[in-house]
């Protein structure tokens, strides 16, 4: 019979690196607001990680007067084009979450405030310093979300905060059942357990003990193969600490192979039904997680991962359209919600579907009387080309495997794999111990 220190070793020995790659790549995932991970690009790599930095586009702008004036926000910053998209030059150089207009105006949501468009230029409006995740604007008014949770009402013409709250929705309107897809995804990317920020401190405890254990253990094996003394950091490397960090390691390992295969697997994972009675507890307020806002000056709207909810004073709210509303954008008197996961829907005085709009489309414009989509998947519009990518980027492609091949998922399985073999049998081997020593 196979001791199981040798399983224990096997398996680290052979997947450790591998872990350690996720780990490393997937802490810094979860906390994709930083700056360096955009301002840091590469240029010797693979076509698969600068296909990747498409996905950071945000928002597409065609100026009405001239159409060969273009703008596009990413999270690489503000590109413009006056030449019909033939080159492109950075304007400013931050992340750019969302860009909106009205006819008096062009403002955009930044990593350091809503920023406005005048003289040619961009220039600070408010809440400088502020990580603005989208916006909304009215006739006297613009609403800026801070960090998916609170909502700041401005003054137009004097920049002043005139409304500080946050979303409150009443919990008998968030007893919605979940998709099995939307469960799995919240749960990984750490943010389907608990209020604020745990969710992903819970996933960043996991990755910082992933990431240290295949270093620890590959120490441990070469000094007792070189019969040193190993036993001050065999302590470090099995205790409940780190015993514990395999409750997050394991909920990512088997999220990330659900997700690795979402394609194979999405009709049966969009098939199955979460009932809300067994949800963790964000999913009874969601009150961190505001997607998208919208404001006409009287009806506030947000869109969560339940649908679009509304309120006349920023403190009763009602649910008016289901389905995660992951962008709204909008055109005059009409209302284009984006869904993830759920449908497009147009408001104008009543909800309808919106059956020729891409999946998870980021703005809507209007060329040439023609309504047109932006999204990442597909556009046809005119973007910057770029020579290198973002550090983002490279970290992304190591942690799903495209930077190494699209086979590459079938790896990363097995890791997962090695990861739970690793988990049952080291906490056996630890416990083991701890009752031998106990007696």
């Amino acid at each position: 019979m196979v001791k199981a220190y040798k399983i224990h070793k096997f398996f680290g020995l052979l997947a450790g690196l591998l872990i350690l790659v996720l780990g490393v790549t997937g802490f810094f995932l979860d906390h994709e607001k930083w700056d360096f991970l955009y301002t840091t690009t590469f240029k010797t790599l693979p076509d698969a990680t600068k296909e990747s930095d498409k996905k950071l586009f945000n928002s597409y702008w065609i100026d009405k007067q001239d159409s060969a004036h273009l703008m596009v926000g990413s999270h690489r910053g503000v590109y413009e084009s006056r030449d019909d998209g033939k080159t492109f030059a950075k304007i400013l150089n931050l992340q750019c979450m969302a860009i909106r207009e009205d006819d008096a105006g062009l403002f955009a949501a930044t990593s350091d405030g809503v920023y406005k468009y005048a003289d040619e230029k961009w220039s600070p409006f408010a809440l400088r310093e502020s990580y603005v995740t989208s916006i909304a604007l009215s006739k006297n008014n613009v609403l800026a979300v801070l960090e998916k949770e609170e909502l700041i009402l401005l003054d137009r013409s004097a920049a002043n905060v005139i409304h500080k709250s946050r979303v409150k929705i009443d919990e008998a309107l968030l007893k919605e059942d979940i998709k099995l897809s939307r469960f799995v995804r919240d749960l990984h990317y750490g943010r389907g357990l608990f209020e604020g920020d745990m969710s992903l401190l819970f996933n960043d405890y996991g990755a910082i003990v992933m990431s240290f254990l295949p270093l620890s253990g590959f120490l441990i094996w070469w000094l007792i193969r070189g019969k040193k003394n190993a036993r001050r950091l065999i302590k470090l490397h099995a205790n409940l600490f780190v015993i514990l960090a395999f409750i997050p390691i394991i909920i990512v390992a088997i999220t990330g192979v659900f997700l690795d295969h979402s394609k194979a697997l999405g009709k049966f994972m969009s098939g199955v039904n979460i009932p809300h009675a067994v949800l963790p507890p964000i999913y009874s307020t969601l009150r961190h997680d505001v997607w998208s806002v919208d404001y006409d000056g009287g009806t506030v709207r947000v869109g969560n991962r339940y649908g679009v909810y509304a309120s006349k004073d920023f403190k009763e709210w009602s649910l008016e359209s289901k389905g995660f509303a992951y962008a709204m954008i909008r055109k005059n008197e009409r209302l284009f919600v984006s869904g993830m996961g759920s449908k497009n829907r147009l408001y104008n005085g009543e909800w309808n579907d919106l059956n020729n709009a891409p999946r998870m489309f980021k703005d809507v414009m209007s060329v040439n009387g023609e309504t047109r989509y932006f999204s990442t998947h597909k556009n046809g519009l005119a973007l910057p080309k770029f020579e290198d990518a973002t550090l983002y980027s490279l970290l992304l492609t190591l942690h799903t495997g495209e930077f190494f091949a699209s086979w590459w998922i079938w790896v990363n399985d097995f890791v997962a794999f090695a990861l739970v073999v690793l988990g049952i049998g080291g906490t056996y081997r630890w416990w083991k111990k701890g009752w031998k020593r106990a007696k």
